[in-house]
């Protein structure tokens, strides 16, 4: 478990740890804020996938606004598992490896895709950060659900409609999502890799398939779009892509 700096340590010159937006995964979609910081950052870490890094993808379209080719660039890879042990251990060796380079006074980025205060392993990465002592602080961006929304003309909320996000996969598997689906407002359902399948047919006994729009990729160029029915008719291509899958949920005005 990475321990609290001593104070000798804290009263030199540490370097500060960013959590950092990205956004949907469109560049044009980082803030000018998270452009700023990323330039001021000597080491930046990305999360990669087996397939690609939509974060590293955002920020080599800016290279030469944040001056990439200076920056040390380190992927991190965390493993879907189940098991807190692991989770934590590997959150634990890397956030050890951001302090090594924070007590040298470098600044540290985190690249996360969306908000970083939004299901985000930046957010999680930043909590052990903080317990150790160094400087923290978030540069907000623009949420997936926001990005899918605009991209279909979709207003979310209006007047005094609430709106709640869901984490679909868990839900399911606690057998929790359809009471929570009952509720009034507009829903957001993420994370869902694993059971996109089993929820699309409960949207569909549940009769909310009509209100239902399902966005994959939010902002990048192979976006896609279902809307209501369009969603019981998806390939198995489309299933494959089911991580980066949200639906929302709303239902008509009165």
């Amino acid at each position: 478990m990475l321990k609290k700096e001593s104070n000798t340590v804290q009263n030199k010159k540490s370097g500060i740890f960013y959590a950092v937006s990205c956004g949907a995964g469109n560049a044009e979609l980082l803030t000018l804020q998270a452009v700023r910081v990323l330039k001021e950052s000597e080491v930046i870490y990305y999360p990669q996938s087996e397939r690609n890094s939509i974060a590293l993808d955002a920020i080599k379209s800016l290279e030469n606004e944040i001056d990439l080719p200076t920056k040390k660039l380190i992927p991190c890879i965390f493993s879907m598992t189940d098991s807190k042990t692991k989770s934590d251990s590997e959150y634990e060796k890397i956030a050890a490896e951001c302090a090594d380079f924070l007590k040298s006074g470098k600044n540290v980025s985190m690249l996360s895709i969306g908000d970083v205060s939004l299901y985000s392993t930046a957010g999680r990465l930043s909590s052990i950060v903080k317990k150790a002592g160094f400087e923290v602080k978030f540069i907000a961006g623009v949420n997936s659900f926001s990005s899918a929304s605009a991209s279909f003309g979709l207003s979310l909320c209006e007047k005094n409609e609430p709106l709640t996000v869901l984490p679909a996969d868990s839900f399911f598997k606690e057998s929790k999502l359809k009471s929570a689906l009952e509720g009034e407002g507009t829903k957001i359902l993420m994370k869902m890799g694993r059971h996109l399948k089993e929820i699309i047919s409960l949207l569909s006994e549940m009769d909310l398939i009509q209100y239902s729009l399902l966005v994959q990729k939010s902002s990048l160029p192979d976006e896609k779009t279902f809307f209501g029915n369009e969603i019981l008719s998806m390939s198995p291509e489309d299933f494959e892509n089911a991580y980066l899958s949200l639906i929302i949920i709303k239902k008509h005005s009165e």
